[in-house]
């Protein structure tokens, strides 16, 4: 039971931030700002996209009782999750180039 909540949290973390990417296609938000750099704005979309998939895939992977499936939410998500902060960190380290 314990491992169905944390995966439901897990999903429903790894959701908002999809849906927070998609929503700040066009809105600058923290140091970002995509209206500037269209290829920050394709990356938003790319991550939002796959975020979200994951954080649906690993909801229905909570309830579903199937180890392999857990298992594999679990690491796609953690991979994803880290690549996608290095690739917005790339955007970070760019900015501050600027300045």
């Amino acid at each position: 039971m314990l491992l169905a909540i944390l995966m439901t949290i897990f999903g429903l973390i790894a959701t908002y931030e999809g849906c927070f990417f998609l929503t700040h296609l066009h809105k600058p938000f923290l140091i970002f700002h995509p209206k500037q750099h269209s290829a920050l704005s394709k990356a938003l979309l790319v991550w939002g996209t796959i975020l979200l998939v994951i954080g649906i895939l690993a909801i229905t992977a909570a309830w579903t009782n199937s180890i392999f499936f857990i298992v594999t939410m679990v690491v796609i998500g953690c991979i994803c999750e880290t690549l996608m902060a290095y690739s917005l960190m790339g955007y970070f380290q760019a900015e501050q180039r600027k300045n």
